[in-house]
């Protein structure tokens, strides 16, 4: 800065002109040198930036989803296993399968009368639970259950939703808007078989009963032929006294 002054103070007024452009541009030059600069960093830093969080939101997202799954197969489901709905994905494997020949695949009536025991056996289980929904809320409000049997039961109507919803859709894959009289009629066969084993039940119970009865019967008769024993014994002895 010293020397520029002291050229400038010995310089002619055109030399002096000269100079102060030259020293013009020169800091012009540098501006745009610093300003590409920063807008190289300005546009580089956000793209790190959005880089880092989405690969932390991935990476999130994947120990999330895994450790949740964890969670759900560690969930004991409430109900045995449904034989109706492993009969019919069997038979739908063989009913889709192009490798099976035609006179072996299942026919078509065998087909629907499958999801129709799969649509009875999915209602019976949304009817059990919604009727023992209201128990478990009040159960589980008054701490009676704990966490792990709640998230059980939650799991188990989740899973029946989705097994309604499935039925649904096989349904409209035979014939478009079978499902409207599907479900009435696989409601109707699922109310008859419960006042069958209702029936049975009170059969059974009568059974036993009876039984029971029988058994408490001969025991008061037993018990009485000894006291008409004992009293023919009295009688006697107090005859013979006589």
């Amino acid at each position: 800065m010293f020397c520029l002054y002291s050229v400038v103070s010995h310089a002619s007024p055109s030399r002096y002109v000269e100079i102060l452009v030259a020293s013009r541009l020169t800091l012009l030059n540098m501006d745009e040198e610093t300003t590409q600069e920063q807008i190289k960093i300005s546009v580089v830093t956000p793209l790190i930036y959005v880089g880092v969080l989405l690969g932390a939101f991935v990476m999130f997202s994947i120990f999330y989803r895994r450790n949740k799954i964890q969670k759900l197969a560690e969930i004991e489901p409430i109900f045995k296993e449904n034989h109706p709905a492993s009969l019919y994905a069997f038979l739908k494997s063989q009913y889709v399968d192009p490798e099976v020949p035609k006179d072996q695949k299942p026919h078509e009536k065998v087909m629907k009368a499958a999801l129709l025991r799969r649509g009875v056996e999915a209602i019976r289980r949304s009817l059990k639970l919604k009727e023992n929904e209201p128990i478990f809320n009040r159960l589980y409000q008054e701490g009676l259950i704990g966490d792990d049997v709640f998230r059980q039961f939650e799991f188990q109507a989740k899973f029946q939703e989705i097994e309604i919803k499935q039925i649904v859709q096989e349904c409209e894959s035979y014939k478009k808007g079978w499902a409207q009289s599907f479900f009435p009629v696989a409601q109707e066969i699922c109310f008859n078989e419960a006042l069958r084993r209702r029936l049975n039940a009170m059969t059974e119970r009568g059974n036993s009963l009876a039984e029971v009865w029988g058994y408490q019967v001969d025991r008061i008769e037993k018990a009485a032929e000894v006291v008409d024993d004992k009293i023919e014994k009295s009688e006697k002895k107090n005859k013979k006294k006589k």
